[in-house]
């Protein structure tokens, strides 16, 4: 019963510790990937919204400023293959169909604005205007569905990682304790206090749960810190560089679309204090990640605000040549420089998350790596050594 013991923990443990690998292994080679893709898919197509309207405002439309068009939706493009080959679910799958085909009709909309708008052509905005509405209530809406169902596999599969495995203490501690049973039962029949092969297996499942419960719990501390600090953090970062593209979206919006400016100034005030609210509590907390290129997050954001602020001062008078202005300089006091530098910081703050998270999981997997073979080598030396003090007894018997 004993030497059967034994070898229950051992199946237990390796059985135990093979699934969480098993798990960390899926999270990290299927289910993250597939996460980031979506929320790549989630910003890039925010990006390519933002830039469509700069490009449209410029007249001229700026080359780097197209180029950045060009990247976003190649980029999305690109984000649509890789979630593509990982989902497996049949309404996922539709959703993304979904999005690439409105996508498609998306940048139709916009090389027709573009169009009319190097034509001269007033009716450009308003291909415009219908292409951003498509991307705005339709395209990015499904988008963050995609992405909060993805990212949520990734919370889920994490958090299984962390869980006591209580079934395999029990085992062992059972084990342990009918060793001390045996023990002292032989004894009694023997008048032999201590058997050394019972005393030589107990150690041997001693230290198989010293080594198993010192590796699940480092691994259980990697699998936390890779959910409740590196992926929230990944989580707010890219949520507020999406919410500053759709800021910036109606910034130059509003300039295109001459009699709306009042509900697009209203959307980009919502959307400014959202972001105030969401670095102020991402930087309250100790363990966010990347906080010092975010430092001067909320400087850039108040820099960024005032520029609007001058550009609704020139909406209001009807000079929108200094709006645009203002909208599309290279000033210090203009839009485009605390746009661009409050993006950068985002995107280093965004690979610096996902490096973390990535990082973790890798930890949590590797130190439970030799624990399986461990565990089955420490339970055949302690089922031998419980073989071998019980052969001596009764081999008096004969």
């Amino acid at each position: 019963m004993l030497a059967a013991l034994v070898m229950a923990s051992a199946f237990a443990t390796s059985t135990t510790i093979n699934n969480r690998q098993a798990a960390l292994t899926t999270v990290l080679d299927h289910t993250e990937p597939l996460s980031f893709a979506a929320g790549q898919l989630y910003t890039t197509l925010s990006v390519a919204d933002a830039a469509a309207a700069t490009a449209f405002i410029a007249g001229t439309e700026p080359q780097p400023v197209r180029q950045r068009y060009e990247q976003a939706i190649t980029d999305a493009a690109v984000a649509v293959t890789r979630a593509s080959s990982g989902l497996t679910d049949e309404p996922m799958v539709q959703l993304l169909g979904r999005i690439n085909a409105r996508l498609a009709v998306y940048t139709g909309l916009v090389e027709t604005a573009r169009t009319n708008n190097r034509a001269g052509n007033p009716v450009g905005s308003s291909y415009l205007s219908e292409a951003s509405s498509m991307m705005q209530q339709e395209i990015l809406p499904d988008a963050q569905r995609l992405y909060e169902v993805t990212s949520g596999r990734v919370d889920a599969e994490t958090t299984a990682s962390t869980r006591i495995p209580l079934p395999v203490i029990l085992i062992v501690l059972s084990t342990l304790l009918f060793g001390v049973f045996a023990n002292r039962w032989l004894a009694k029949r023997t008048r032999r206090r201590v058997n050394i092969g019972f005393v030589a297996g107990g150690m041997a499942v001693l230290i198989m749960l010293i080594w198993v419960g010192t590796a699940l719990i480092i691994s259980t501390v990697d699998s936390r810190s890779a959910k409740d600090t590196a992926a929230e953090s990944l989580k707010t970062i890219t949520s507020l560089a999406i919410t500053a593209q759709q800021a910036r979206a109606d910034e130059t919006l509003s300039l295109i679309r001459r009699g709306d400016e009042n509900v697009r100034k209203q959307s980009y005030y919502q959307r400014i204090e959202q972001m105030q609210q969401q670095l102020a509590q991402y930087l309250a907390r100790e363990d966010s990640i990347d906080k010092a290129d975010l430092a001067d997050a909320q400087q850039l954001l108040e820099r960024w605000r005032a520029a609007d602020d001058r550009i609704t001062a020139y909406i209001a008078v009807g000079n929108y040549q200094a709006a645009t202005q203002v909208a599309l300089g290279t000033g210090e006091d203009d839009s485009t420089p605390a746009f661009d530098k409050l993006d950068e910081a985002l995107s280093q703050g965004i690979e610096q998350s996902r490096n973390q998270l990535r990082s973790d999981i890798v930890n949590a997997r590797r130190v439970l790596s030799g624990s399986t073979v461990g565990a089955a080598a420490l339970s055949v030396v302690a089922a031998i050594s419980v073989a071998l003090g019980i052969w001596p007894r009764l081999s008096e018997y004969r």
